[in-house]
């Protein structure tokens, strides 16, 4: 019975572990110091929108600096729905709600809006019915140290990340 033998670009064992050795100095002195060989952490692999999108946020302030008198909280859920569309869901000033949206780079669009019917006063729904509208018009989004800024061609509303 004849032997395979398969040949090695290796003469000993001790120059193949001065190869590995080598590769791992390699890999390790080749990061900058701090960096990660992982994928970036700010990066879902696939998708050109930061993961920090797929957060929960609370509404800060409109374009206006006016002060937001109501917890108004924002999620978008890293995750589709069965029809395929991602979603994302609040708590507005009176009534919960959740939408789909869409995005590519920058810009985003959300569409079908479904809000409960709780009954408010005057002042929070008035406030209410103007969030939501703004909230259909976005049209660009923009993430940079723990704040959400969206915005259309006529409002902005600024976010800052939440528990």
């Amino acid at each position: 019975m004849a032997s395979v033998c398969k040949a090695s670009p290796f003469k000993s064992n001790y120059q193949f572990m001065k190869y590995i050795a080598f590769i791992f100095l390699w890999v390790m002195f080749s990061c900058k110091n701090g960096e990660s060989i992982m994928p970036d952490d700010n990066k879902t692999v696939g998708l050109s929108v930061p993961n920090s999108l797929h957060s929960k946020w609370q509404l800060a302030e409109y374009e206006t600096n006016e002060k937001i008198p109501y917890q108004i909280v924002l999620e978008f859920k890293n995750e589709k729905n069965e029809k395929g569309n991602w979603t994302l869901s609040g708590k507005s000033s009176v009534n919960f709600y959740q939408a789909d949206y869409d995005f590519t780079g920058q810009k985003i669009k959300i569409s079908n809006l479904i809000v409960t019917e709780i009954a408010g006063n005057l002042a929070a729904t008035t406030f209410e019915e103007k969030y939501l509208d703004r909230l259909l018009q976005v049209s660009d989004f923009s993430v940079k140290n723990a704040t959400l800024n969206l915005s259309s061609s006529k409002h902005k509303m600024v976010f800052k990340l939440t528990n």
